[in-house]
């Protein structure tokens, strides 16, 4: 599991080539917020600025002490797929095959430090998988991750 020395000291700022015009947006938008830092604050995202993107986005509050993840704010998108509304519910409270895919995602964005952009398209416990997600960091000191900002579509 991901602990705090795991952090590196460094920012790279490659960009994944994302292909789903939407996540796009969103990675632009976060690009344009950050400006010269290394990521922006969640203070600077405007829900406003996101409306069509809403049902579809995710923060997740990063805890060190101990390290935890907790659902801060689910879109009805996400909502639907689950069934359930996880606000509020910690990645360690959900099943396993939810923390399967999100751990090691999570887990990515954190030791990156920066947008972290994945395709997934399989089978996974007799489910058909298939996902666009891109997931942002957001810091309000501008170097430790306190808030996982991501947002997915299905495909």
């Amino acid at each position: 599991m991901f602990t705090p020395s795991d952090v590196p000291t460094t920012v790279p700022m490659s960009d994944p080539n994302v292909t789903h015009p939407m996540l796009a947006n969103l990675l632009a938008y976060w690009h344009q917020k950050r400006g010269q830092r290394a990521m922006p604050a969640r203070a600077d995202i405007e829900p406003a600025e996101l409306k069509a993107l809403l049902p579809h986005i995710f923060m997740v509050d990063v805890e060190y002490e101990p390290f935890r993840l907790r659902y801060r704010l689910v879109g009805s998108a996400l909502v639907d797929v689950l069934g359930q509304d996880i606000k509020g519910k910690y990645l360690d409270e959900m099943p396993l095959l939810f923390r399967t895919f999100a751990a090691g995602a999570y887990e990515e964005v954190l030791k990156v430090r920066g947008p972290c952009y994945k395709e997934v398209r399989g089978i996974a416990a007799y489910f058909r998988v298939a996902y666009r997600r891109l997931l942002l960091p957001l810091s309000t000191d501008g170097q430790t991750i306190n808030i996982i900002l991501g947002a997915i579509f299905r495909d």
